[in-house]
């Protein structure tokens, strides 16, 4: 679920996420989530080395963890789910995206 966030397919907006260097990164993570889960996660995000970070902040990551599962909406489009995670980020060169 964490490494789906950088990839282009899940992205609320045109844009590869894999370009640029980031400056910050924020995970929102819901429901049924694990704090060592995620943490195993993000050292695999870093590993890969796909996502690059500027210089003079090279950790870039700060997580939120709240425990109680996503609301769905009545006659919503979207179906009940168990977990879920939002990724704010700042890319370097003034772009952020949502």
């Amino acid at each position: 679920m964490t490494n789906a966030c950088f990839e282009p397919g899940y992205q609320m907006v045109k844009c590869d996420p894999r370009r640029g260097k980031y400056m910050a990164v924020c995970l929102l993570f819901r429901g049924d989530v694990v704090p060592k889960d995620i943490n195993s996660a993000i050292a695999a995000v870093k590993t890969k080395r796909t996502v690059q970070f500027v210089e003079w902040c090279p950790t870039g990551f700060k997580v939120g963890i709240n425990y109680q599962p996503p609301t769905v909406v009545p006659g919503g489009d979207l179906g009940k789910q168990t977990r879920s995670v939002c990724m704010i980020r700042l890319v370097g060169g003034g772009a952020s995206t949502i």
